[in-house]
């Protein structure tokens, strides 16, 4: 059987979460955001208490939970339903208010 190195496993871990978010911009800061809190938690695990590399790496990684689940949770922290109807709301009454508008600069002003 093949050993996985500690990157291949971070960033299969990585690859997992950042499939549940839709959007580039945000999936990119999650990766590097989880990627330095990863290494941060393995190099105090292996530093400052002493366990062995893939121990850390394991601990670390079993901290976050599980990854398809954790991705789950930042897209909806990110991108609410009730912030998505709103916004919605909020479109469709400005563009009403600008339909309104027109109409009146258009047929009611001589």
């Amino acid at each position: 059987m093949r050993h996985v190195s500690s990157d291949e496993r971070i960033a299969r871990y990585l690859d997992r979460v950042c499939r549940q978010l839709l959007w580039p911009p945000y999936r990119a800061r999650v990766r590097r955001e989880l990627t330095d809190h990863i290494l941060s938690r393995v190099e105090y695990l292996t530093q400052e208490r002493g366990v062995p590399l893939d121990e850390a790496l394991d601990t670390a990684l079993q901290s976050l939970g599980d990854p398809d689940e954790l991705g789950r949770s930042l897209r909806q922290a990110r991108f609410p339903l009730s912030y998505l109807f709103c916004l919605l709301l909020t479109c469709i009454v400005w563009a009403g208010i600008a339909a309104c508008a027109v109409y009146l600069l258009l047929y009611l002003l001589p």
